[in-house]
């Protein structure tokens, strides 16, 4: 287990599933810090082999710029999902949810959106 007064992250085996839980010290969060933390889960995943993702961002407060969350992120993140033979990624999300779809072309994975973590789990172990 990883963590950080940031987010913490833990594998589960059996599972095959690495999960994220953002906290709330990503009030005082930068780009970098967040780039530098996807990036530690999905080098985590790769390591594992991870098939599934979970990340709960209900106490998620920094907001990303445009670019973090959209170019770098098609091109650092979603090759080294890929890597690892990630198949789902369920999302904890506060409030109204994106849409449960790609994100774009390049994501090879199903990507859903809940407001529990327990509906969550249950789809991503599914």
């Amino acid at each position: 287990m990883i963590k950080d007064p940031m987010y913490s992250m833990i594998y589960h085996k059996a599972e095959q599933l690495v999960r994220l839980k953002w906290l709330a010290g990503t009030a005082g969060m930068t780009d970098d810090d967040f780039k530098e933390t996807l990036e530690v889960f999905a080098d985590t995943a790769i390591q594992h082999g991870a098939k599934r993702l979970l990340v709960d961002a209900l106490e998620f407060k920094h907001r990303p710029s445009a670019e973090v969350v959209g170019a770098w992120r098609d091109e650092v993140i979603v090759p080294k999902y890929h890597k690892a033979g990630v198949k789902k990624i369920a999302w904890v999300w506060p409030g109204k949810s994106p849409a449960n779809q790609p994100a774009n072309d390049k994501e090879k994975f199903e990507s859903r959106f809940f407001p529990t973590e327990a509906e969550a789990l249950a789809w991503v172990a599914s």
